[in-house]
């Protein structure tokens, strides 16, 4: 009897033991989150001072919902942007988005613009870990291949991490921008043949998002946020009706929305919308889509000749003056330069509105970055 009650009391006390465990170990990890998250918003600031010190030869930022400050213009590293290399030959395509990356942060640039569905992001590791540039002097967006819903968002921020080498000595460092890519998921085949039946016309190479899907990724989204993993996050190419199905459940803003914006093809109802609602607009393929290039336009070459600056630089500082941050593309030296500094002159208001009637709607294009 005794060896029984002692047994027991013994069992009582392991199993007291093992509550007192958890419990301490939840107030442990409790107390490194609040922690985790006190460096993180502290780290913010100083990401700001670093990436937005107003210094004359760096490219100016724009203020998003949440405070944080992005650089106006970005490096992309979307292989349309390569010209001379095939969609498919990811070879080529790393080696000018290295290069291109390189070339940016070597001539002064801040941030760089990446996807999941780029296949460039390792290369953009490289290129951060030879910068040897402090972590906060980069801006880093990256983007999760759609609508995927709210695990698989957890799990594409963290793959995203890991190949732009934000895993480190201490920890796990942070992504500025995460966007959602665009509002619907490819199917299985296209993700790694485009090429295949299943996604050429008449077929569609993707599946439309629900409402639900929309909502899910969302929670994801501002869950990555509040761990402090991320800092800013928004979406890319959503029509105004994607955005208010997600507003309606959004606790945190929308702070931008990366969409094909250039003087043959912009959305001037978006644009009204975004300002409405805080959200940043921001263009990719600035100079032109699949709507052909906007630089033989005889406007733009008129302003062009009249400011003493290329026409490429004209187009994007008429993006600029009507609120709407750049996307650049280029492994061109001189280009990347041009595209640069576009902040010495300003195109005048009568400009900006001949610019503006060059849009017609039979020049816009369905041109996916994927």
């Amino acid at each position: 009897t005794n060896l029984s009650s002692s047994q027991s009391c013994f069992s009582s006390f392991a199993i007291f033991s093992q509550h007192e465990q958890f419990a301490a170990r939840m107030q442990y990890q409790r107390l490194m989150l609040v922690s985790a998250m006190v460096a993180a918003v502290s780290e913010v600031y100083t990401a700001q001072a670093r990436v937005c010190n107003g210094s004359p030869s760096e490219v100016p930022c724009v203020e998003l919902a949440s405070g944080t400050s992005m650089p106006q213009v970005a490096m992309g590293t979307w292989s349309g942007s390569f010209k001379d290399c095939a969609h498919t030959d990811f070879t080529c395509v790393k080696q000018h988005a290295r290069f291109a990356v390189d070339n940016w942060l070597h001539i002064g640039g801040t941030h760089v613009d990446g996807a999941n569905d780029y296949r460039t992001q390792t290369v953009v590791a490289e290129a951060l870990l030879g910068s040897q540039l402090a972590r906060e002097e980069v801006f880093i967006t990256t983007k999760c291949p759609g609508t995927i819903g709210y695990e698989a968002t957890i799990q594409c921020a963290d793959d995203n991490l890991q190949m732009l080498g934000q895993f480190g000595t201490k920890g796990v460092a942070y992504i500025d921008l995460l966007l959602v890519h665009f509002p619907f998921t490819l199917k299985p085949v296209c993700r790694f043949n485009m090429s295949a039946a299943e996604c050429q016309p008449p077929n569609q190479p993707v599946v439309p998002a629900s409402k639900q899907a929309l909502q899910d990724t969302w929670r994801a989204m501002e869950e990555l946020k509040k761990i402090g993993v991320v800092r800013s996050i928004g979406v890319s190419d959503y029509s105004i009706a994607d955005l208010k199905d997600t507003l309606e459940v959004a606790s945190q803003p929308i702070e931008v929305n990366q969409v094909e914006w250039n003087p043959r093809k912009h959305d001037e109802d978006m644009l009204t919308f975004c300002k409405e609602h805080r959200i940043q607009l921001q263009a990719w393929s600035p100079l032109g889509g699949a709507g052909g290039s906007v630089l033989g336009e005889p406007v733009i070459q008129g302003a062009a000749k009249a400011h003493n600056v290329s026409v490429a630089q004209v187009a994007l500082r008429w993006s600029l003056q009507r609120g709407v941050a750049v996307v650049v593309g280029t492994a061109n030296p001189d280009h990347a330069r041009s595209d640069k500094e576009i902040f010495g002159f300003s195109l005048s208001e009568q400009e900006v509105r001949d610019i503006s009637l060059i849009y017609s709607a039979e020049r816009s294009s369905e041109l996916l970055q994927i």
